[in-house]
């Protein structure tokens, strides 16, 4: 089983859920256990990898709900997920900030080697 965090310094993942609404919510726990399950690959319609190169180490799980598209960007290394940034996307701008959003997270918590600082992320809640 992969193994999925938050990151500890930015609460947007956390607080995202919060906000959300029922459905979406129990919809994004399901997504979420899917993609913890090493079996699963992470492709469409679920999971996108991003091609541009700055963007090279990041994913978006894609979750439709109720006629909300909500994207969460996340990092993969060694099986262990981190989850970055949470957003309803209304339109492809979105997106775009999202991922400047995710990449300075990322930038502020990733190690020499590839890996998430431990202290800087902390397993996901589901609650």
């Amino acid at each position: 089983m992969r193994k999925i965090y938050e990151c500890v310094a930015e609460k947007n993942v956390s607080e995202f859920f919060k906000r959300t609404n029922a459905k979406v919510r129990n919809k994004l726990k399901y997504q979420l256990e899917y993609i913890k399950d090493e079996r699963n690959p992470l492709c469409a319609p679920h999971v996108k990898h991003f091609s541009i190169e700055k963007y090279r180490q990041m994913y978006e799980l894609r979750i439709k709900a109720f006629g909300t598209m909500v994207r969460v960007i996340f990092h993969m290394h060694n099986d262990e997920i981190t989850l970055l940034y949470a957003f309803v996307k209304r339109d492809r701008k979105d997106t775009e900030r999202a991922l400047e959003a995710a990449l300075r997270i990322l930038q502020n918590i990733l190690q020499d080697n590839g890996e998430v600082r431990k202290d800087c992320r902390k397993e996901l809640d589901f609650q």
